[in-house]
């Protein structure tokens, strides 16, 4: 019979969660970023862009962004309920940490089929 190390077991899920966040941030962020040059680049070039395809995308990508740092502050929370043992709030904590990061990660997916969306909406240029 083995021995598992608990407090290996945890560290590694512990930086196996920030390192997944820390990508949700990179994703969403990045696009963010991206769709803002391009809206601004877009906008200098008088394209029409419609509100319900690239703005959205931004949109979108913007809440993913803001529910991935939601989802860092939930694991900070979850790390002081866990340090004082107030083990029922500590674990619903947890949850709400799982939830922000599984929006972002629907979040970013409904806004990469949303951007594509718009994209076909752009007017084809010669």
């Amino acid at each position: 019979m083995s021995y598992i190390n608990l407090e290996k077991k945890y560290d590694t899920v512990v930086s196996s969660g920030q390192s997944t966040l820390k990508a949700l941030l990179t994703l969403n962020g990045g696009a963010s970023l991206a769709f803002l040059a391009f809206i601004e680049h877009a906008l200098a070039q008088k394209l029409p862009i419609e509100r319900g395809g690239l703005v959205l995308a931004l949109q979108l990508f913007i809440a993913g962004t803001f529910m991935t740092v939601c989802a860092f502050g939930t694991i900070f929370l979850t790390n002081c309920f866990s340090s004082v043992r107030w083990n029922r709030t500590s674990n619903a904590m947890f949850v709400i940490t799982l939830l922000c990061g599984f929006s972002s990660l629907f979040l970013f997916v409904w806004a990469s089929g949303t951007a594509i969306h718009g994209f076909e909406a752009l007017p084809q240029t010669p």
